[in-house]
Formats: structure tokens, sequence, C-alpha cells
């Protein structure tokens, strides 16, 4: 072999030693670095807020018991749903009411005079509750308003109801 090829020879074997013995200094790291500002949003879980409903007897003939309650953020609509303390009977009354109040009376539903009489005679209480809806979520009900039959029973025999409270 040749000087020169020798000391190509002898290059290449201590190249080799220092690949292999000397450590190295980790990954390459870049010289310069970029930051930039994530876009903020909230994520929705999913839910809306239970209407704030409250009950005010109207004075029309039949007199009805009036259930209002301020408009739901995201709420495409309201359920309206009449039920009582003694057993599982409920009535809906509105499935997607687009309106923030509702007017309950015994000539909404056939039986709803019935299903009053039924459960104050029997010693309940019947109540409406609302719940807003959108498309793909409900909220929980609003707080209960109990409801009466109105005043005599002439009143309540024509379909009148009215706030318990007043």
């Amino acid at each position: 072999m040749n000087r020169r090829g020798r000391g190509s020879l002898l290059l290449a074997v201590l190249a080799l030693i220092a690949v292999i013995v000397v450590p190295g200094t980790g990954p390459a790291a870049a010289a310069w670095q970029v930051s930039v500002p994530a876009p903020s949003f909230t994520l929705s879980a999913g839910s809306l807020t239970a209407p704030a409903a409250t009950c005010q007897t109207t004075t029309s003939s039949p007199p009805a018991a009036r259930i209002s309650w301020p408009a739901v953020d995201g709420a495409t609509g309201y359920r309206v749903v009449l039920a009582n303390t003694v057993n599982t009977s409920t009535a809906t009354l509105a499935t997607n009411q687009p309106e923030t109040s509702y007017d309950v009376t015994g000539s909404t539903l056939n039986n709803l005079l019935l299903l009053v009489l039924g459960n104050l005679l029997a010693g309940g209480s019947v109540y409406v509750t609302v719940t807003a809806v959108n498309q793909d979520w409900s909220s929980s009900p609003s707080a209960r308003q109990n409801i009466v039959l109105a005043g005599s029973l002439l009143a309540a025999l024509s379909g009148g109801l009215k706030c318990q409270s007043g």
C-alpha cells in the first residue's frame, strides 16, 4: 500500500473511532424558535340551563295559569309538561313551544281537567315544568309551578285553572 492509501486508511479508522467512542451532543436543535399564540375557544358540554319558570293567573275566561320564563341561551324551543306528586302520570302540553310563556287551561287537553281533578281528590299536587330544548340537547326541568282548579266548581268545569299561589 502506498503512503496515500495508508494515510486515507488511517483517517478512516480515526473517524470511525471518533464516531463510536466520542459521545454525541444529542439531537440537533434549531438555532431559532417561533411561538404563535393559539386561538382560544370554549368547549360546549352539550347542556342548556333550566328555565326559571314563574306562574301568574290570567283574568281571561276561563282563568288560566300562565307559565312564563326568560329565554334560555341556545334553546330553540321549550317542552311544557303537566305532572303530579301522587303518581307518574304526565301530560305534555307543548313539545317545541317557541314562545317563552304558556297558558295552562282545562280546555288545553281533553283529559287535563280530569287529571287535575283526579289528583286533587287523591290529595296530590298538580304542577307544570318547562324544559329548554334544541336539536341535540335538553335542560333539566324548571322548578315546579303548582296549579289548582280556579274558584268555584262552575269555573272548574269550564276549564279554569290558576296558580296555587294566587
